[in-house]
């Protein structure tokens, strides 16, 4: 016998309505814990996504395009729509982009992803209330890490990468 669904299903995906892209879905109490104070009331109950796109000024935004917040209305820079430094990238653990490129460029390898992972196991980790994507970083930091191995003419590799490392924070 099927069950009866009391709740419709959320959309895990939206489109931003600047930019077009894809956008992922959010929990309010990352908007909550993000948004200034002053622009708090704006926050519905409405499910928001986040943009990542780097040339959008859109953060948040609803499946209908509705209600947007922008980079200003945040209390921190959001890493992966910044152009200049510091370009957070690790909230949790004060990570930025350019931490990840300087590392390479003096040890032709990055420890960020050991950091990340072995800090998490200890203690613990914040992502979705202290990263604007509302998750956890590692996909990103990743994704940062093997750019900046490319750029200095690094062999990418699973193990200078961590591939092997879970994408997901610890449950609490």
């Amino acid at each position: 016998m099927n069950a009866i669904k009391t709740e419709p299903e959320r959309k895990q995906t939206a489109r931003c309505p600047s930019c077009c892209k894809e956008g992922s879905a959010v929990k309010a109490a990352t908007l909550r814990s993000l948004i200034g104070k002053e622009r708090q009331g704006r926050i519905t109950v409405n499910h928001y996504f986040f943009c990542g796109s780097h040339g959008c000024d859109i953060v948040y935004f609803t499946e209908d395009g509705s209600r947007a917040f922008y980079k200003e209305d945040l209390t921190v820079r959001v890493g992966v729509k910044e152009s200049k430094a510091p370009r957070p990238i690790c909230y949790c653990f004060n990570h930025t982009v350019e931490g990840i490129f300087d590392e390479i460029k003096q040890t032709g390898k990055s420890t960020v992803i050991d950091d990340i992972t072995s800090r998490m196991k200890k203690d613990g980790c914040f992502c979705e209330t202290k990263n604007p994507q509302g998750s956890c970083c590692l996909k990103t930091v990743k994704q940062i890490v093997k750019e900046a191995l490319r750029q200095s003419g690094t062999e990418v590799n699973e193990t200078v990468t961590g591939t092997g490392h879970n994408d997901r924070c610890r449950q609490e």
